[in-house]
């Protein structure tokens, strides 16, 4: 196996040592130590060199090592030519070829994966570089586009004063990308020509980052881990971590953005004046949460020139989306605006420690939700059976459905409608807002019910999702954000539906979804029972009638 970093070598040790089930980004990344981003980054890097591959379980990616193939050997063919240009051509390719051979083995020694290693001209041209080099710095071909201007300075004047065979060590900040640095200790001597004249310089990086890490950074990120464990609410947390987030980087304005089913949404944000960016920087967040990396934009940069126009706040000099990540996808980010003009990597690790933090309460939040939900949905459907069991009257199978389900369920409000000469007509509702309520018989929502009856399916929809965009307004106006519609079905006909409102974003899994749609059965049985006991009796009095009439003749 090819030589690894640190971090390379701690996963590959994790997953050599665990069984399969505990392989997977979560687990990992408690294991190792390291921010999802971190070791998400690193997963990619071994499967990519072929050391690791991975199977998915579910949506969740469980990975292995995979064993190395052979290359199959590949023998030339020979081209018939005559002696002199043979000749020529087997010295030339002799020549190439222990080039190449050299050039191959010092790579090989040269590409310590901690280590960076290259070399500069007199111009600060990179001519040389090893991988970890290219890794960090990929398409970097000039040190003027890492380095500040002043840093560079400081390089030619050391440069210029070095003679052949002096070694010089002076600390750095290496440019990762916009206004996030990482310091190096780096080791500089002189290249020089066949004439003993100075052409250039090796540079060897020791990165500092890890050593850069202070008791005061680790105690922040503890009180966060703390928060995470103890917090009563999400909005608790998102108080506590973006508290903590100021210590770690002072920022001016902070948001955090959650993602639900395509939709991005403002959870959390520290001023209310931020609230309004997303449509102008979703671009930028998006592809924060695409890529699943930190993305930072400088002055200059479209996306902060905007913000600081919108903002009318000159003040600002670098923003940054630190993804939060779940498994191999994010669901929502942090963003930060800050006056500095730039931010060590260090400090970007820390921050996504942080967001890891967050994404591990709102997991835990969200599957906490969907089995108190999942046990909702069974209470209903039990209490749904004993009030459809206990009474055959029409009006009061409605009115004690709709009481009961919405009780069960946790919904404010409800309503059912039945279909009445190919017209759904408002029935019985209950708690509806004298607004909804008017419009609801009034029949407003006939393109929202339309949705259902193409569907033949229920209709469930939360403010996290973007269909809620396109709602009524009065639907968002009076607060509501869980809309659950029911088709009431006898057979494959659907005769109405009971249509629920929450001011409460609730979640469901496709099992309770399942196990609600039962509840639109239940209730078009009962419905259809009735009605036919109705018809039945109607027949039996018209029979009893007709044999008076007869006696009566």
């Amino acid at each position: 196996m090819e030589e690894l970093s640190n971090t390379e070598r701690r996963i590959v040790s994790y997953i050599k040592s665990h069984p399969p089930e505990d392989c997977m980004l979560d687990k990992i990344t408690r294991g190792t130590s390291r921010s999802r981003a971190t070791v998400l980054k690193y997963l990619e890097i071994l499967h990519a060199k072929g050391i690791l591959s991975y199977k998915f379980v579910g949506r969740s990616k469980l990975w292995f090592l995979k064993q190395s193939i052979p290359e199959p050997e590949i023998i030339p063919e020979f081209i018939d030519l005559d002696t002199q240009e043979t000749n020529e051509l087997f010295s030339a390719a002799s020549r190439l070829h222990t080039l190449r051979s050299k050039e191959m083995e010092l790579k090989m020694l040269i590409d310590s994966p901690d280590t960076l290693i290259f070399t500069i001209s007199m111009y600060m041209d990179i001519v040389a570089a090893n991988n970890a080099f290219d890794t960090f710095f990929p398409g970097r071909r000039n040190l003027r586009e890492i380095i500040s201007t002043e840093q560079i300075n400081m390089l030619e004047n050391v440069i210029r004063s070095l003679r052949l065979k002096d070694k010089v060590t002076i600390e750095i900040n290496m440019i990762e990308k916009s206004g996030v640095y990482r310091p190096y200790k780096v080791s500089m001597q002189p290249i020089s020509d066949e004439n003993e004249s100075v052409i250039g310089s090796v540079i060897i990086g020791e990165e500092l980052s890890q050593s850069r890490r202070t008791k005061r950074e680790l105690e922040t990120l503890l009180s966060i881990a703390q928060a995470a464990s103890s917090a009563r609410s999400e909005e608790q947390l998102m108080e506590e971590a973006t508290g903590s987030i100021m210590d770690i980087i002072p920022y001016k304005y902070c948001t955090i953005f959650l993602k639900d089913n395509g939709n991005i949404r403002s959870a959390y944000e520290t001023s209310e004046s931020t609230g309004k960016l997303f449509s102008h920087i979703n671009g930028f967040i998006e592809k924060s949460m695409d890529t699943l990396e930190t993305k930072s934009a400088g002055n200059g940069d479209f996306y902060l020139e905007n913000v600081k126009s919108l903002l009318e706040d000159t003040s600002l000099s670098l923003m940054l989306s630190i993804p939060i990540i779940d498994e191999d996808s994010a669901i929502g980010s942090i963003l930060l605006l800050t006056t500095l003009t730039s931010v060590s990597s260090v400090n970007i690790e820390n921050v996504e420690m942080a967001a890891d933090e967050l994404s591990g309460y709102l997991k835990m939040q969200r599957l906490t939700s969907e089995k108190e939900e999942f046990a909702n949905t069974l209470l209903a459907m039990n209490r749904i059976s004993t009030v459809l069991n206990s009474t055959s009257n029409e009006d009061e199978i409605l009115e004690k459905a709709v009481k009961s389900t919405i009780d069960s369920l946790g919904f404010e409000m409800g309503c059912i409608y039945l279909n009445d000469n190919e017209e759904l007509t408002l029935r019985v509702h209950r708690n509806l807002p004298e607004g909804l309520k008017n419009m609801c018989m009034a029949g407003m929502f006939t393109d929202l019910f339309s949705k259902t009856l193409e569907k033949k399916n229920l209709v469930y929809i939360t403010s996290d999702y973007e269909e809620y965009n396109s709602l009524d307004p009065a639907i968002k106006t009076n607060g509501i954000r869980t809309l659950l519609i029911l088709p009431i079905k006898s057979g494959n006909e659907i005769i109405g539906l009971l249509n629920m409102g929450s001011r409460h974003i609730k979640h469901y899994n496709n099992t309770s979804l399942e196990n609600l749609s039962s509840i639109g059965l239940q209730l078009g049985l009962a419905l259809e029972k009735s009605r036919l006991a109705i018809k039945l009796k109607a027949e039996s009095n018209q029979d009893t009638d007709a044999v008076k009439n007869s006696k009566d003749l």
